[in-house]
């Protein structure tokens, strides 16, 4: 939805939060607004980082948002934020590795809100060690979360978004699917994996539904700040994780990889599919 007129006046407004602001008026400019109003969206992992930014954009932009996650204190925090600001969200207890409990997501967001629009999989984790260090209990377990959960959500998703005929699935994947980096085998395995099948299912689903993914660089996040706090020198430590991002030299913040997922989810992408959006300061530049 948009908001323009060809005279002077009030004729533009921008969405801050979940309040619209208007602004001075500027001849023949529209200015999207909403741009997910009355969409459904399931977003994994919305507790904290990366998915809770992606949950609260998405309120902003007029999604009804169905956060899941495992850990019910911090996913209720997301959705008593979004209420806060007048958004409209739900919790469901959801771990991503179970079948059954991905399907009674789906079951819930369509029951509640009577369809699913949008099905963003950010849940994941990822443990340090080469492979033959790896123990195979921790080695599956990255693998389920990160991948298979996919297959879990899209198996549910895709019959329902095929009914409806249309439907968009944004994985959140990693530049550790791309690049190689030292000890983190399982971790880039299943990023890589995660690429290929949003590619694969782009190609099998077309046009009706839109897969694409995204790739963060080193991101901000409670995890990281843990790590880098509790390190001998943190400022040094932070520094050095944000060359990692090497043109822009700092920590990527979740609301910036947040609001490639907001386009991606949206209009605006109309005839984006299959592509892996890379949101990570220029680390993968030569890649």
């Amino acid at each position: 939805m948009s908001t323009g007129a060809t005279t002077t006046g009030i004729v533009r407004a921008h969405r801050s939060g979940s309040i619209l602001i208007p602004g001075n008026g500027v001849t023949d400019t529209s200015v999207d607004v909403g741009r997910l109003d009355g969409r459904v969206a399931i977003v994994t992992g919305s507790g904290t980082g990366i998915g809770r930014s992606i949950a609260l954009a998405f309120a902003a932009e007029g999604a009804n948002v169905v956060c899941c996650g495992i850990d019910e204190s911090l996913n209720e925090a997301t959705v008593g934020s979004i209420r806060a600001a007048g958004g409209e969200s739900v919790f469901v207890r959801a771990d991503v590795r179970v079948a059954g409990d991905v399907a009674a997501m789906v079951a819930t967001a369509i029951a509640r809100y009577g369809g699913v629009d949008i099905i963003v999989n950010n849940a994941g984790i990822g443990i340090h060690g080469r492979i033959h260090e790896i123990v195979e209990s921790d080695w599956d377990d990255v693998i389920a979360t990160n991948l298979k959960s996919i297959y879990y959500t899209s198996r549910e998703c895709i019959p329902h978004f095929l009914e409806r005929g249309h439907g968009n699935i944004v994985n959140i994947a990693s530049t550790f699917g791309i690049l190689a980096f030292p000890a983190y085998a399982a971790y880039c395995a299943s990023k890589g994996a995660v690429i290929a099948l949003t590619k694969q299912m782009a190609l099998d689903y077309g046009p009706a539904i839109r897969v694409n993914c995204v790739c963060p660089g080193a991101t901000e996040a409670p995890r990281i700040r843990r790590f880098i706090d509790s390190s001998a020198d943190p400022a040094a430590t932070e520094a050095s994780l944000g060359a990692l991002n090497r043109v822009m030299s700092r920590l990527a913040q979740p609301e910036e990889v947040a609001a490639s997922v907001v386009f991606l989810a949206s209009d605006e992408s109309s005839f984006v599919t299959g592509h892996a959006l890379v949101v990570d300061g220029g680390q993968t530049i030569d890649a």
